[in-house]
């Protein structure tokens, strides 16, 4: 209910439900005598990205005595809470369905949740709205219980935004060290543009890293050896996903990478498909998530160096399986993916096992901080250690990717344009 006076005021009274119904009317089906707390249901419809619905509106009704959350079927006032995401903003409506003598039988309101801020602030803009819809409940049997105000309000019209399913983001980042005579740099940069709807996903990537190393050089049999030397790798990916249904995606991705000539790759291309389980619809309202992916695909590749079994190039089928699960709290979600995949046919000979936990914080509308974690074992045919140059220091560094087991972290920066749609689908973030 709303009312606008041309003074700029808004009058909320309690009772002009009480005016809509006849006092003399008998208690409606379902009704408990006076004195009794209110039995309130709340229903989510919609997705949400806030815990608006149920958490917030129950914990609402928790705090008060004069309410009683209750099952839906003994339930005198149902909230029916319903969510259309735009932008950065869950509009969310409120529509209250009572049975109550002397209080409507329907209600509705409107009201904004800004889905990037914290939990108190969110309880902020939801408290108020769900409060003056039930005052006229609780008055029609606690009349005390309630008070009535007046807020000053600004005049104004609502221009509702175009949207558009087309987002995009950038992101780098990079880490260092100096100490006098030496010095090491390392940075990387991506860049993904991408579609989203309810049903699908699209999205294509490109990227690049690369760093130096400078450092004094060595002596080795009266020759001097230098011991700076760079490094880069770049690439491109295509990815897509489709939701069958609330539980199940189906997936495909493509990509290509390129290493500089002292290392492992002269180029790596794969294409892989793939069926993801999900324990929560696609983007949680609680921002929670819980999936299961099995994929299939082929993998290409050509190496700098021959490997121990003679070969410069392979080919062969792959197969694998992910899981990952997030939560997150306000502005912050934590999580952990692990991945298993190996050579279709011959595990042994070609293999990968990776955990990887996370931390990421928004910071605002368009910026986000990641932490990154990655700790795998692989284990595939080595390069054939007689081919290296011994004077080559910069290639024997580089022979680091034939270590079996490593560790590795990262710190991103992302500057993001999300899409404007109200879309969320979270499904294949892990492929």
């Amino acid at each position: 209910m709303r009312a606008v006076a041309a003074g700029g005021f808004v009058i909320l009274l309690a009772f002009l439900g009480v005016a809509r119904a006849d006092p003399g009317a008998p208690a409606a089906p379902g009704a408990v005598r006076a004195g009794r707390p209110i039995r309130v249901a709340i229903e989510c419809e919609g997705q949400s990205r806030t815990k608006a619905c149920p958490a917030f509106l129950l914990g609402f009704v928790d705090a008060n005595k004069v309410l009683l959350s209750s099952p839906r079927a003994s339930a005198e006032v149902v909230v029916y809470a319903s969510t259309t995401i735009v932008a950065l903003v869950d509009k969310t409506h409120l529509r209250f369905v009572g049975t109550i003598a002397g209080a409507p039988a329907e209600l509705e309101l409107d009201l904004d949740l800004d889905s990037r801020a914290a939990d108190d602030a969110q309880r902020g803009q939801l408290q108020p709205a769900f409060l003056r819809g039930i005052a006229l409940y609780v008055a029609a049997r606690h009349p005390k219980a309630v008070t009535v105000s007046l807020a000053e309000i600004e005049a104004g019209a609502v221009v509702e935004p175009q949207t558009t399913p087309w987002g995009a983001s950038l992101s780098f980042g990079g880490f260092g060290n100096y100490a006098n005579a030496y010095q090491s740099y390392n940075g990387f940069s991506e860049l993904e543009v991408s579609r989203l709807d309810r049903r699908s996903r699209i999205s294509a990537i490109t990227f690049a890293n690369g760093g130096i190393s400078r450092a004094p050089p060595v002596t080795v049999d009266g020759t001097e050896v230098s011991q700076d030397f760079e490094r880069w790798n770049i690439g491109a990916g295509a990815k897509g996903a489709w939701l069958y249904n609330r539980s199940y995606a189906l997936g495909a991705v493509t990509g290509l990478s390129i290493d500089d000539p002292k290392g492992q790759y002269a180029y790596v291309w794969n294409a892989k498909a793939g069926l993801e389980w999900d324990r929560y619809q696609a983007d949680d309202p609680r921002g929670n998530r819980l999936a299961v992916l099995y994929f299939v695909g082929y993998q290409r590749e050509r190496y700098h160096l021959r490997n121990i079994d003679g070969e410069r190039f392979a080919h062969y089928p792959i197969h694998g399986a992910i899981a990952s699960g997030s939560v997150r709290k306000d502005k912050i979600s934590i999580g952990i993916s692990f991945q298993i995949d190996s050579q279709m046919f011959d595990p042994a000979r070609r293999y990968n096992i990776s955990a990887a936990p996370f931390i990421e914080w928004k910071l605002g509308g368009h910026v986000d901080i990641n932490l990154n974690f990655q700790a795998r074992n692989r284990v595939f045919p080595e390069p054939d250690s007689s081919l290296v140059d011994p004077s080559d220091l910069a290639q024997i560094n580089r022979l680091s990717y034939a270590e079996p087991f490593t560790v590795q972290g990262s710190f991103n920066l992302q500057i993001h344009w999300d899409r404007t749609n109200g879309a969320r689908n979270d499904r294949f973030d892990d492929f």
